[in-house]
């Protein structure tokens, strides 16, 4: 199950501010807890959970919203210094990106996997008190994005990566508007006499004209046009003082809709 998450990466979603909500919106995917005391190895268990975060986004491909981004927030529990914690928290959240790298092969080249700062044992999830609550705060949280991969807004630098989104976005617009410029060439240039020439129908003739566009906004086109133009014989008629009944604008447009499917004689 996975758990929007509103404020800064490790934070509680109780406290979160709006103003720290980040772009896209993160998922908090799963607590990697349990690490053995003033170690940052994983175990075995640890290693599991590891395969189960690379699985997930390997079968994330496979669908609509694939994973893009993957940050890691390491934290200890409160026993032994706050600055020396805060680097324990860093290697733990460092082991589990090596494993995750490894897990996920080719993948690491379209998947961003960042290490967040760790803020040590300042974000506790248990009681420290107990050797339980602090087992459960060695931990590493693990929040994931299926937006456009973008770079951490915190931590070490990275290499810039492209925005497959945005670059994809731009080039469909400019084959749309090249494809928009093109019909409109061929609306106003192409000379009618050769419909009749070729004895084709009006359906084939705007299929060719549509030919550039994708094929289901060609159709979509194409159905819209017909469409309007035995809307407007309706309207024609109704003009010129004609009565038509429900049953009758039905029938006139069937009729319309299958002499557009005729060659033109």
């Amino acid at each position: 199950m996975y758990f929007y998450e509103r404020g800064g990466l490790g934070e509680d979603p109780t406290y979160a501010r709006p103003a720290l909500w980040l772009s896209p919106p993160y998922l908090r995917f799963d607590n990697l807890d349990r690490f053995d005391f003033n170690r940052s190895s994983l175990t075995d268990r640890l290693k599991r959970m590891v395969i189960n975060l690379a699985t997930a986004v390997k079968l994330s491909w496979r669908a609509t919203q694939p994973i893009t981004t993957v940050r890691l927030v390491g934290h200890t529990d409160s026993t032994g210094d706050e600055k020396y914690n805060s680097g324990l928290g860093d290697r733990r959240a460092q082991a589990v990106k090596n494993e995750l790298l490894d897990k996920l092969g080719e993948l690491t080249k379209k998947v961003l996997i960042v290490v967040e700062p760790s803020p040590g044992e300042s974000k506790p999830v248990a009681d420290n008190r107990s050797s339980d609550g602090r087992a459960r705060n060695r931990r590493v949280e693990v929040f994931i994005s299926t937006g456009p991969v973008s770079q951490p807004s915190l931590g070490p630098s990275t290499k810039p990566s492209i925005d497959v989104w945005r670059e994809g976005e731009k080039a469909v617009r400019k084959i749309e508007e090249e494809a928009e410029r093109r019909r409109q060439e061929q609306r106003y240039n192409q000379p009618l006499p050769q419909l009749q020439a070729r004895r084709k129908s009006l359906s084939q003739w705007l299929d060719e004209v549509l030919a550039p566009l994708p094929g289901w906004l060609a159709r979509r086109i194409r159905n819209a046009v017909i469409s309007g133009s035995c809307y407007g014989l309706e309207v024609l008629l109704t003009q010129a003082g004609g009565r038509l009944g429900d049953r009758q604008k039905e029938e006139l447009r069937k009729q319309c809709e299958e002499a557009a499917k005729k060659p033109i004689r």
